[in-house]
């Protein structure tokens, strides 16, 4: 008899690998014995004999799950298999004494498979028999608007998760100099106390039914959401609900909030980020003075501006029926309607001073022009005014102090040091003098900080340069009237883009024009990728590059060189990749059921109904290369915006002047 050993794991209590049952494994020392009666010879009876364990794809089955080792014998625990009669009697210990170790094992920790998961007794994927036999239909979205005019759109699926969304018409583009800012603050005290719940015991029930809770807010947004088990719809509408009627907005958690806020923008500000990028680059293209122009971030001077009597205000003004949309996948549209109707029903349809988004739009307009900076100046900058407001809280801290101690000394003079009533506000005055001379000590680490971070960010060398160029596109809420924004998509991936590192992989753009003719050309180009920011009025298409310091200007060179022969070069089997790359994108990511969500309301917020995947899809089939053409035409021909993030003050640029005047001289053969 040869004896086979194979290690295995204790955790592999019970387990069936072909028709060799493995029952148990000794705990002290996990090895298993296979008991092999055949010889040398077997090799020729596998026909006659397949019960029996001489078949070598069982044995490598073994090996290679467990990876036994074959020359030791200790702790040897045997069996045979159930073809081998001869060893029955012998096995019969064996077998007792494996039954009593079964027997001995404690439980796991972990609910079998065969056995329904505790979160989902009571779950139930569908309504009835009839439409769990018709659980291959193609489901589609269903669009209802309240009476109060809050949208309600959702689209059932075949799971048993909800995608649940929250989405206001609101922005940075409604807010004025007042109040910039505050609609970063509102998301970043969304899921704090109210007056039906503490911060804690929303954060714990989120944590137990929530896969994925998050609030964002954009220029033309803000949106709240999550994803749960259907069962959990209900609840997840009420906390949403209590988020917008009921908010305390706490002193402690607004302060909280605004460092978090600063401590973003002097993160955003102290690097070339592409966030910083598309922020100067928003501000060229349709002004500093308001509406898009307005940056998504606000400065540390504006954030503490922002009492809790402004973010109550801006609640009342904006969130409002008529301004939200409410998104739901996986879910029935009658229960959907239902709930909502619920928790957000007493909601007011609008409120006399909330603005219209036809007003805001109507006043923005797309301006163009250049804009260029040193990286990492405006963190200088805002470094040297944070440091000239210490100093000045300093002096102030200091004129109070000198203030304290002289009204202290006169008051010591004139009353009598043995009264009881005088010795009490001796110690008041006492405690004062000690906080005020801890907040001087914290304002000098302060300021030593700050003065250590300004000679840090003076010695720091650059070594690369960034440049972006956009011009004015067709928005959103053309998509009912024209396909303008389909073309830009298509030209998006036509142009593509990709970095001097990368994993490839499908749709990447690996095969892409900028990225074979561009980053590929030279190891200097970090990366280079064309980008549609889509608005609702106005979207801006672009391309930006980085390359190390040095090499902007030729890099730029072959950004145009690409830009602008594309019109004459392209071919229809690029476009064709491009439409199928582009199709795929949008198909891959609607797979994820936030995306889905977020998808759905946007084109309720922007044109008031909603395309499905397959009529996208359609339009993208019907792009042709005279669409391109035109648009490049269109595109080529637009004063750009041009923002530049430059290593060194030497390093030259292209502006938008120079672009207008190099299409000017070449337009005769560039769009002939």
């Amino acid at each position: 008899m040869n004896n086979n050993i194979l290690k295995v794991h204790s955790i592999f209590k019970k387990l069936n690998v072909g028709n060799i049952k493995i029952l148990n494994v000794n705990q002290n020392s996990p090895s298993i014995i296979v008991n092999n009666n055949n010889n040398n010879n077997n090799n020729n009876n596998n026909n006659n004999n397949n019960s029996s364990f001489s078949n070598n794809k069982n044995q490598s089955i073994l090996s290679s799950a467990y990876k036994g080792n074959n020359n030791n014998n200790n702790n040897k625990l045997s069996y045979t298999t159930s073809s081998n009669n001869n060893n029955n009697n012998n096995n019969n210990n064996n077998n007792n004494k494996i039954e009593e170790i079964v027997k001995s094992i404690k439980v796991s920790p972990f609910t079998p498979l065969n056995i329904l998961h505790p979160k989902l007794v009571g779950e139930k994927l569908y309504s009835n028999d009839i439409e769990a036999n018709n659980n291959q239909k193609e489901f589609k979205a269903e669009i209802s608007t309240l009476p109060n005019g809050i949208r309600v759109v959702s689209k059932q699926t075949h799971e048993g998760v909800c995608a649940i969304g929250l989405y206001i018409n609101a922005g940075t583009k409604y807010e004025s100099a007042a109040d910039r800012g505050v609609f970063n603050l509102l998301e970043k005290m969304t899921f704090k106390e109210t007056k039906n719940n503490s911060t804690s015991e929303i954060i714990k029930e989120l944590e137990e039914i929530s896969m994925n809770a998050m609030a964002s807010s954009s220029r033309e947004m803000i949106n709240v959401s999550l994803e749960v088990l259907r069962k959990d719809l209900e609840f997840v509408l009420s906390i949403l609900s209590d988020q917008i009627k009921s908010p305390i907005y706490s002193e402690e958690e607004l302060n909280e909030q605004i460092e978090v806020c600063i401590r973003n923008y002097e993160m955003i500000t102290n690097s070339s980020s592409d966030q910083l990028m598309t922020e100067i680059l928003m501000g060229v293209a349709f002004g500093s003075d308001g509406g898009l122009g307005n940056l998504v971030i606000a400065t540390p001077e504006q954030y503490q501006s922002i009492t809790r009597d402004k973010l109550f205000d801006t609640l009342r003004k904006y969130y409002v029926g008529k301004n939200i949309v409410i998104s739901v996948t996986g879910a029935e549209h009658s229960q959907v309607i239902q709930l909502v109707d619920k928790y957000f029903g007493d909601i007011p349809f609008t409120q006399n001073d909330t603005p219209s988004e036809h007003s805001i739009d109507s006043t923005i307009t797309y301006k163009g022009g250049t804009d260029a900076c040193v990286a990492g100046l405006i963190h200088k900058n805002h470094l040297k005014s944070q440091l000239q407001f210490l100093i000045e809280k300093q002096q102030k801290l200091k004129e109070n102090l000198n203030n304290n101690n002289n009204n202290n000394n006169n008051n010591n003079n004139n009353n009598n040091n043995n009264n009881i009533d005088n010795i009490d506000n001796n110690n008041i005055d006492n405690n004062i003098d000690d906080n005020n001379n801890n907040e001087e000590e914290l304002l000098n680490l302060e300021i030593e900080q700050t003065k250590i971070s300004i000679e840090q960010l003076e010695l720091q060398q650059v070594k690369e340069s960034s440049w972006i160029i956009a011009f004015p596109h067709s928005g959103l809420s053309t998509v009912a009237e024209n396909k303008d924004i389909i073309n830009g998509l298509v030209l998006q991936s036509l142009l593509g883009g990709g970095s001097s590192y990368s994993t490839g992989g499908p749709g990447k753009g690996m095969q892409s024009r900028l990225n074979l003719n561009v980053v590929y050309s030279s190891h200097r180009v970090k990366n280079c990728h064309a980008f549609l920011f889509v608005f609702n009025k106005v979207s801006l298409f672009g391309i930006s590059l980085t390359t190390q310091s040095g090499f902007l200007q030729d890099g730029i060179e072959l950004v145009l060189q690409e830009l602008l022969m594309l019109r004459s070069t392209m071919t229809q089997q690029e476009l064709e990749r491009a439409k199928r790359s582009q199709k795929s994108q949008i198909l891959q990511n609607l797979e994820m059921r936030s995306v889905q969500c977020d998808d759905m309301a946007r084109h309720i917020l922007s044109f008031g109904s909603y395309k499905s995947p397959e009529q996208i899809c359609k339009l993208i089939d019907s792009v042709t290369l005279d669409d391109i053409k035109k648009l490049i035409s269109k595109l080529a021909q637009s004063n750009p915006s041009v923002v530049s993030i430059v290593a060194n003050e030497n390093e030259p640029i292209l502006t938008a002047e120079q672009y207008n005047q190099i299409v000017k001289q070449n337009s005769s053969t560039l769009f002939k």
